[in-house]
């Protein structure tokens, strides 16, 4: 390990395959035996009332609650739960890692918003909770992927992805409620950015030229809401140009991992990716 290891793993947490490959890493877990959660299926015409609910309620979920919504037309195949089968569906999922009472509780008002097609929240053993999404893990899908994040989820939000991600689009959209620890500067330096968003959003669409266009006037309508920022996770591949990529992190940061870069791989070796350039200019090793 040398003397400027420190900074190179910094940028390696967050700055994804850009320094180097990781060959083997430890991870220290947490004891989380159980947990509550998992979904409540809305159909589809519950659409907006759903998400404008769950707005509202996300505003006041404590950090032990995580949550996101799925707006999605499932199949109709033999692999779909019968009360999803061929459906729009809005799909709000949870994951409490307090007490099971809270957890329902906490969960009531989205309950008592009507009948659901499928409930499944229930406490649960840790080992379940790839339960939670009851997302195909066995089948890979095309599919191009898409990312904003967003500051707020306002009613005028709300509005604007029932209108364009609700019953009969063609794609898939997710909310995923950020803040809690993630919102905080982490005790472990790392250069993930992304941290002043209230919620991502994603889309997954098919390569289809009107399907593509619809995705992008929903993006389009949700930029007055956005951060300007997008987590590479869920950003995709039409775009992997600095300019996209830069987004996704602090200026600042964006900055060192550019001057790290032009220190330790000048060349750009590491560039079939979200790239980062290295940053021309005179030699800046102090930042090590």
């Amino acid at each position: 390990m040398s003397a400027s290891s420190g900074s190179v793993i910094w940028a390696v947490r967050g700055g994804k395959d850009n320094f180097g490959l990781v060959v083997g890493m430890e991870v220290d877990l947490f004891p989380v035996p159980r947990l509550y959660g998992s979904g409540l299926y809305f159909p589809g015409e519950a659409t907006a009332e759903v998400l404008h609910a769950y707005a509202d309620w996300s505003r006041h979920a404590p950090e032990e609650m995580s949550s996101s919504v799925l707006l999605a037309q499932n199949p109709d195949l033999p692999g779909v739960p019968e009360p999803l089968r061929g459906r729009f569906v809005t799909h709000l999922r949870f994951a409490y890692s307090g007490a099971t009472a809270e957890g329902e509780r906490l969960v009531r008002p989205l309950r008592d918003l009507g009948p659901a097609l499928l409930d499944t929240v229930r406490d649960m053993p840790y080992a379940e909770v790839g339960t939670i999404h009851h997302e195909p893990t066995a089948v890979p899908y095309l599919a191009y992927d898409r990312n904003l994040l967003l500051s707020e989820l306002t009613g005028d939000a709300v509005d604007a992805i029932v209108a364009l991600a609700g019953p009969g689009a063609p794609f898939i959209t997710e909310l995923r409620h950020f803040g809690g620890a993630y919102a905080r500067p982490p005790k472990l330096p790392n250069c993930v950015g992304g941290r002043d968003a209230t919620f991502s959003l994603y889309t997954g669409a098919i390569p289809e030229p009107g399907t593509l266009r619809r995705r992008d006037d929903l993006l389009a309508r949700l930029r007055p809401w956005s951060t300007g920022g997008t987590n590479l996770n869920f950003a995709g591949v039409e775009n992997t140009g600095p300019d996209r990529v830069s987004v996704a992190y602090a200026p600042a940061d964006y900055d060192r991992l550019r001057t790290l870069k032009a220190r330790h791989d000048p060349d750009n070796m590491f560039r079939i990716n979200f790239n980062i350039p290295p940053k021309a200019g005179p030699d800046r090793s102090w930042l090590d």
